[in-house]
């Protein structure tokens, strides 16, 4: 029998509410797992009944702002870098975490690394997982985005145009998976369902809120682990772009590529998925319990 799932509400810095949960012994070392655009924290479903991540770690997530059940502010002033962090720590002290969550950021959720690593510090962190991620948005978008997925972001952002923002959300969803035929109807309409969840304006803000990478850059230089795992058959991001453009920064980097893998690794490829992030975490985990001996 599955532990239960915990729900939170929480209020951000500015009064955002931001909807969060875990699942498992809050007193095993955390894994946060941060989604991606237009979709919600309900992607990592089967991952919180995973006894192998469960018996190990303490599983948390979050809805970030503008997305699924979490407030969605719709001018640039309500997506500031500060308030993802802040966002971060709240669910971090809503849930009694003492020490520092491996961040698993998927997609656009890989970005909330260099919010927290600007605004909280490198030691908010133990370590970074990217799952076919975005590391920060601005220009490296145009190099780690595939054609196809920067080719849907004109209908993402469709204001005028119903046909199009509804098609081009389906395709949106269809792209994340190898084989979109085969994934259960009410799985894939509960994606979708967060899609139409977040309107086009707020779409274009989460993509072009400005971020700094300087302090991620940083901690990687310091020491600060960082797993990079990709797909072979993803539509959205390049997996070797975003090596060539982290391994500078980080002496301290895993890469896995998963052949056939898609967008949604950890759903199409699970098992896979979920024993390359175990050797990782465990690693994480062994040095941190090192380095707090007396």
């Amino acid at each position: 029998m599955h532990p239960p799932i915990l729900e939170k509400i929480l209020s951000s810095t500015d009064g955002t509410k931001i909807y969060a949960r875990a699942v498992g012994n809050s007193q095993k070392l955390a894994i946060m797992f941060v989604h991606g655009l237009a979709l919600s924290s309900s992607v990592f479903d089967k991952l919180f009944m995973d006894e192998r991540l469960l018996d190990e770690f303490f599983l948390v997530s979050y809805d970030m702002r503008g997305h699924g059940g979490s407030g969605k502010p719709e001018t640039m002033e309500g997506h500031v870098s500060s308030l993802y962090a802040a966002d971060f720590a709240a669910v971090v002290q809503a849930f009694d975490i003492k020490q520092p969550p491996i961040l698993v950021g998927w997609s656009l959720g890989a970005t909330a690394a260099a919010d927290v690593c600007e605004h909280l510090g490198a030691n908010a962190l133990s370590a970074i997982v990217y799952v076919c991620g975005l590391p920060y948005t601005g220009a490296i978008m145009n190099e780690v985005g595939t054609p196809f997925i920067l080719g849907l972001l004109p209908g993402l952002f469709s204001t005028d145009d119903v046909a199009l923002l509804s098609t081009t959300k389906i395709t949106f969803v269809d792209s994340l998976f190898n084989d979109p035929a085969r994934v259960p109807r009410d799985f894939k309409w509960s994606l979708l369902g967060s899609t139409i969840a977040q309107f086009p304006i707020v779409s274009q803000l989460v993509l072009s809120r400005p971020q700094d990478p300087t302090k991620l850059h940083e901690a990687g230089a310091k020491g600060l682990p960082l797993l990079l795992l990709s797909g072979s058959a993803d539509k959205q991001v390049n997996g070797d772009v975003v090596v060539t453009a982290m391994a500078p920064f980080f002496n301290d980097i895993d890469v896995k590529n998963i052949p056939g893998g898609s967008h949604i690794l950890f759903y199409d490829a699970q098992d896979e998925f979920v024993k390359a992030l175990l050797k990782f975490a465990i690693r994480v985990r062994k040095s941190t319990e090192f380095a707090m001996k007396p």
